[in-house]
């Protein structure tokens, strides 16, 4: 029997245990508990506690329904400051809109449909796109994590355990408590694509189809513009006013203080040897993310290493060579490997040449959603509209100690 069920058979109980006491006594039924017998009073005391027990079950089952529900729903979620209906980003009249918007260079329509405080948030099937295109021209997006986050961020990292010791019987040990050695501060930096369109090519993308016509094609190229700047930055940039690089001069200064460097003294990548990769590479070689992150010029250069006139970059079981692999070229020294084309080949002092490490500790931090602006004006004269993309990103390096380096 459902509560709904359990309830109304109370309720018709009750109904008629009233109704009998006022046939008997004449009384109303308002009455029954201070006329009404002992067994009258008792079942009726008994039936009002089923009654709210039932009540409170069904109240309790609709809470966890509810409860269940919001449980459910995705734990990440753009943040939006003001969306009304019909303004599902997700959805094709949004899509459509946008496009028209961009299309007449409607300011106002933009930002009816904006989801932020200014600009047009992108249509997610078009961002979906840009974000697909930026993963096949960043590497290192595809080596480190990546978090989503809404606002800026502070890491803190471990400096040291507690202390652990071993002890006689009734022996002591001096207690310490863990400590944090450093916080990181993680700040989204921006970045912009600018495109310039002919009017005639947006009314032809809307003509076709929409959003997956031809503006997948302009997709693609900003998000290969944008891949490509960010993959700079994440490489080689500063930290200071940019994205932190894993092969910049933050790294190697780190590394250098950690003495966690093979430094060749100035000469140039071309004088690598097998001794310099065996040298850098940790006794500890573990993570799914463990890798070298090398450039072209370094893999050229470790491959024509040579012993008794044969290359030592060979495959197992060609003319019995071991090599610095196992199985095929695709190892160094045990490690998978990486190639990035900004990673640094210059013989310039403090320069990064080679890098291997656990890059769960390089990671990369996206500020939630892209946005979009469009300039109908500047280029008026020759009916061309600019499209202005925005992404926000940053990188930083959480533990040094997870890495080492050959440098210049």
């Amino acid at each position: 029997m459902s509560e709904i069920d359990q309830i109304n058979e109370i309720t018709h109980q009750y109904r008629r245990s009233l109704e009998q006491f006022a046939t008997r006594t004449g009384s109303p039924t308002q009455t029954i508990e201070q006329r009404g017998s002992g067994e009258e009073r008792e079942k009726i005391a008994r039936m009002d506690a089923d009654l709210t027990a039932a009540e409170q079950l069904i109240q309790m089952r609709a809470e966890n329904a509810a409860l269940k529900a919001k449980l459910d729903e995705p734990q990440f979620r753009a943040q939006t400051t003001r969306q009304s209906a019909g303004e599902d980003r997700d959805s094709a009249e949004y899509a459509a809109r946008w496009l028209k918007a961009v299309a007449r260079g409607d300011q106002a329509e933009l930002r009816a449909l904006s989801l932020a405080s200014s600009n047009a948030g992108i249509p997610t099937d078009m961002e979906r796109r840009i974000v697909e295109k930026l993963q096949q021209s960043n590497v290192l997006r595809s080596m480190c994590p990546v978090s989503t986050i809404d606002s800026k961020r502070t890491i803190t990292v471990e400096g040291s355990l507690p202390t652990t010791d071993l002890v006689a019987e009734a022996g002591s040990i001096t207690p310490a408590d863990p400590t944090f050695a450093t916080a990181i501060s993680v700040v989204p930096y921006k970045y912009v694509c600018a495109t310039t369109m002919s009017q005639e090519f947006i009314e032809d993308a809307i003509g076709q189809g929409g959003i997956g016509t031809g503006l997948d094609w302009v997709a693609g190229r900003i998000g290969l513009s944008m891949g490509l700047k960010m993959e700079q930055a994440y490489s080689i940039g500063s930290g200071s006013s940019q994205p932190e690089g894993c092969v910049g001069s933050s790294m190697q200064s780190k590394l250098a203080n950690l003495s966690q460097v093979t430094d060749l003294g100035a000469n140039a990548i071309t004088t690598v040897t097998a001794d310099n990769v065996i040298d850098t590479a940790p006794e500890y070689r573990t993570g799914a993310r463990y890798s070298w992150f090398v450039h072209d010029t370094f893999i050229k250069v470790i491959r024509k290493l040579k012993a008794n006139n044969e290359y030592i970059w060979t495959p197992v079981g060609l003319n019995n060579a071991q090599g610095l692999v196992q199985g095929v070229p695709g190892l160094i020294y045990g490690v998978p490997y990486r190639v990035g084309k900004y990673v640094p080949t210059a013989t310039t002092n403090n320069n990064v040449f080679a890098l291997i490490g656990n890059f769960d500790y390089f990671e990369i931090f996206d500020r939630t959603g892209m946005t979009s602006m469009v300039d109908p004006y500047s280029a008026a004269s020759t009916h061309e509209v600019t499209l202005y993309t925005y992404a926000r990103t940053d990188s930083r390096i959480t533990l040094a100690n997870a890495f080492a380096a050959i440098t210049c």
